[in-house]
């Protein structure tokens, strides 16, 4: 399959291995982590102001990019799984609609605030998968505005950062994610200290949706803590190096403040590397409370430029809730707390480059950006899994044991071939909580040539039989 991602106003065509059931391949051979590992802080190369204007991709919804792969390469194999799930949700899809039209997108881009900046791409939202709260009189909604936000002063304050991506609030309905007030689009602000996070002048990309809204009685109660995507550009073959990292708003989302990284993959930035998308994942609350678990695929380095037969396909990471939001909201210090991926057990591999174990069995057909949201009718969690061309999901009692992925919607024979970003939204009073029923908000960006400009917000529900 082929995505169409942007260059200077240029079309590129890159090539991505959309029907996994097609690959085969032999299973991966376990390193140790001491000799996988790689030390991403050491090849993260300088960016000058004028390289922060620089020609990007624009980002648009798709998988993990495999530019100028080698066709040789066979599927990834996950380097260890546990025994498959039995799912429980017979999962029937109803209602696809259009919540938000194109035309709706470029209404609310002309009132947005700040301005828009980007007249190329115009509002590129949503250009990640959406953070979604109640509010009193109905949802917040945060997700990226994927375009250029130029450094601009608008009504006496400075604005923009000179990078692509944003976070964008709406207030809206689940039938109107846009609403009709204007979309406040800001972009994350540089930590205090700059030695928070030292790599912020190297992204070209920071965007970010997924949010999480602090309770009562923790560290931070009522403020917003959000899961931000960021990239680096690989230069050499015009893709990127994707993280992620945290950021806060204490003012419901009218500014955010970077928090520093959190996760990285294991093999580390490189210049002439594969493009990788890490996803927009979102924090998950353990099975006993104590702690923050975040879902995305692993890169194992394996001493080339290519990954195509050293992903695991679904790992996870992990710090304690406390501690997390102590640092986040530390008045005189705010900062990301570290987490740790899981390998052979806990409290060994760094969130920063460390090795990984693959949580979803070894039949597991299906990979990509993952985003997971517990069931409280089905006492499980969910995975939803963007795998190109079709949305795959997948389900455990305890987030670290997980049932063979299967299809849940299926848009190859789309003829718009459409990127996506997917959103699972409980209609309870906690939205990120699933029931039964629940909807599935997602990006439908048409790969017809119309890019931004034909995108939508669609929306089908899901109920478990």
């Amino acid at each position: 399959m082929y995505y169409l991602t942007q260059r200077s106003h240029v079309l590129i065509l890159v090539a991505l291995f959309a029907a996994p059931l097609a690959w085969s391949g032999a299973a991966v051979a376990q390193d140790s982590p001491q000799d996988r590992s790689q030390d991403s802080s050491q090849v993260t190369p300088d960016v000058t102001a004028a390289d922060q204007d620089a020609p990007h991709i624009t980002k648009v919804p798709h998988g993990p990019t495999a530019k100028d792969a080698p066709a040789e390469q066979v599927r990834p194999v996950a380097t260890a799984a546990s025994p498959a799930v039995t799912q429980v949700c017979s999962a029937k899809v109803t209602d696809n609609k259009i919540v938000t039209t194109a035309e709706q997108r470029l209404k609310a881009g002309n009132i947005a605030e700040p301005p828009l900046t980007d007249s190329a791409n115009g509002f590129a939202w949503p250009d990640t998968e959406l953070g979604v709260v109640k509010t009193g009189q109905g949802y917040a909604f945060f997700g990226s505005d994927g375009a250029f936000h130029a450094r601009q002063n608008w009504e006496e304050q400075n604005f923009g950062n000179n990078k692509y991506g944003s976070v964008t609030r709406t207030l809206g309905t689940l039938d109107n994610p846009l609403g009709t007030e204007p979309p406040i689009d800001v972009t994350i602000k540089p930590n205090p200290d700059p030695a928070v996070n030292p790599f912020y002048a190297n992204y070209d990309y920071m965007g970010g949706g997924p949010v999480f809204r602090v309770p009562n009685g923790q560290p931070g109660a009522g403020n917003l803590l959000m899961v931000y995507h960021a990239e680096i550009n690989t230069i050499t073959t015009q893709s990127f190096y994707s993280v992620f990292a945290l950021a806060a708003s204490t003012d419901e989302g009218m500014t955010w403040t970077d928090l520093g990284e959190i996760v990285r993959t294991n093999q580390g930035y490189r210049t002439d590397m594969d493009g990788y998308d890490i996803g927009d994942s979102n924090l998950v609350i353990s099975p006993d409370g104590k702690y923050f678990y975040i879902y995305f695929a692993d890169w194992l380095a394996n001493g080339t430029t290519h990954w195509l037969t050293t992903i695991n396909f679904l790992t996870v990471a992990r710090a304690p809730i406390d501690s997390v939001l102590q640092a986040a909201f530390d008045e005189k210090h705010p900062r990301a707390f570290a987490f740790e991926k899981r390998y052979d057990g806990w409290n060994f591999n760094q969130g920063m480059g460390g090795y990984s174990r693959d949580v979803l069995p070894a039949a597991a057909p299906y990979w990509g950006p993952t985003r997971v949201n517990w069931n409280s009718e089905l006492q499980r969690y969910q995975a939803f899994i963007d795998n190109g061309n079709l949305i795959a999901y997948a389900e455990s009692p305890d987030g670290l044991t997980w049932s063979v992925p299967t299809v849940l919607k299926d848009f190859s024979n789309d003829p718009n071939q459409p990127g996506f970003y997917v959103t699972p939204v409980g209609l309870g009073d906690a939205p990120h909580v699933l029931g039964n029923q629940f909807y599935i908000l997602y990006t439908y960006y048409p790969n017809n040539g119309q890019g931004w400009a034909g995108a939508s917000v669609r929306r089908f529900t899901v109920s478990c039989q």
